[in-house]
């Protein structure tokens, strides 16, 4: 039996249930505003859905290229079905729908620490870090010079877009994202607060939500240092007498390092000519296997801004998929031994 277009939502938002248990209301918002059926994924068996997952569209920042990306979001299988492959079945089928849609990555924020080893096993690598800086009930920041405002949502998205795009390599949320962001962190008893300083331009946005016995602010975008501590100075006043966790890049020098997501490459040529173009000084030929995806095999030379599909025996690099993520955008030892210009990439706010 071949479901239709309503069935398979219903039936992909009752296993999201039965298997993440999530407030009626934030599922409310992702299926409302974010699900497609174009980029929902699932098996059926003798009626039943058995496993599914959504490959929300993306676009992350490198250097001066944009590039697609793929979020794989609810990925998700039936208790009584588990342990027979249908997941890994599944994200094969979503890595060859993504290459057909000219979509290089794949990104994911495993539910479970265990995970991160399950995924790496279908090529992901965990290059997702945030920093995560405490201060306490008693701290002080300056908030003179700016003051809050209320502003149309358009006029919101406008500065986040902008604020996030100045980041070298940052994964960046459409309109309908936004959307979904700020209902979620008001579903979640926060406040996203805006600040204008004293000749009316905007300049701090903050996503600031009440968690447990502390204050946390999950985003925090500024044209300066001083935007940038009256936000924190408004978020103390928001939730007084906590303590305050503020989450930001990786390359922030303060606090502490923190675990968040994988990326795959989902096209090794496509991934490899944006790295070429932005690094156009950079002379090297890697050779790259990929298990689930034989494609992506061989060796490839960049040089002159350029990546090319090579015959030869030699190479600077000999990297799994995997691997090469971790060489591209975090901090593997085969790119330091030849001066590989990895990029950090960053991603907030994705609902996890």
């Amino acid at each position: 039996m071949t479901m239709n277009i309503l069935e398979k939502k219903a039936g992909i938002r009752a296993l999201w249930q039965l298997c993440f248990h999530d407030d009626e209301r934030f599922v409310d918002l992702l299926f409302d505003h974010l699900y497609r059926d174009e980029n929902a994924l699932c098996f059926e068996e003798h009626g039943v859905l058995t496993t599914a997952l959504q490959m929300l569209p993306y676009r992350l920042t490198y250097g001066s290229s944009v590039l697609g990306v793929s979020y794989i979001s609810g990925a998700a299988t039936r208790p009584e079905y588990r342990n027979r492959g249908l997941m890994s079945r599944l994200l094969k089928q979503s890595f060859e729908v993504m290459r057909s849609r000219g979509i290089p990555l794949s990104a994911l924020i495993p539910a479970e620490p265990w995970l991160y080893g399950y995924y790496a096993t279908k090529g992901y690598a965990p290059v997702f870090f945030r920093r995560e800086c405490d201060f306490t009930s008693v701290h002080r920041f300056e908030g003179a010079g700016y003051r809050r405002v209320n502003l149309s949502h358009d006029e919101l998205y406008r500065f986040f877009d902008a604020q996030m795009r100045r980041r070298s390599c940052c994964l960046l949320h459409e309109p309908d994202d936004f959307e979904v962001i700020c209902g979620d962190n008001r579903l979640d008893g926060g406040e996203v607060v805006a600040l204008a300083n004293e000749v009316g331009e905007l300049s701090a946005l903050a996503f600031v939500v009440p968690h447990d016995d502390r204050t946390v602010v999950k985003e925090l975008l500024a044209v300066s240092d001083e935007a940038h501590d009256a936000a924190l100075h408004e978020a103390m006043q928001l939730f007084p007498g906590v303590p305050l966790t503020v989450m930001a890049p990786p390359e922030s020098e303060e606090g502490s390092l923190q675990r968040v997501g994988m990326i795959r490459i989902v096209d090794v040529p496509a991934m490899l000519s944006a790295v070429a173009q932005n690094h156009p000084g950079l002379q090297v030929v890697v050779r790259v296997t990929d298990p689930l995806l034989p494609g992506n095999d061989g060796a490839y030379r960049l040089g002159d801004g350029e990546c090319r599909c090579v015959e030869t025996d030699s190479c600077d690099l000999d990297v799994d998929v995997a691997e090469l993520a971790l060489v591209i955008f975090g901090d593997s030892h085969q790119a330091s031994l030849i001066d590989f210009p990895s990029m950090r990439p960053y991603m907030s706010l994705m609902l996890d």
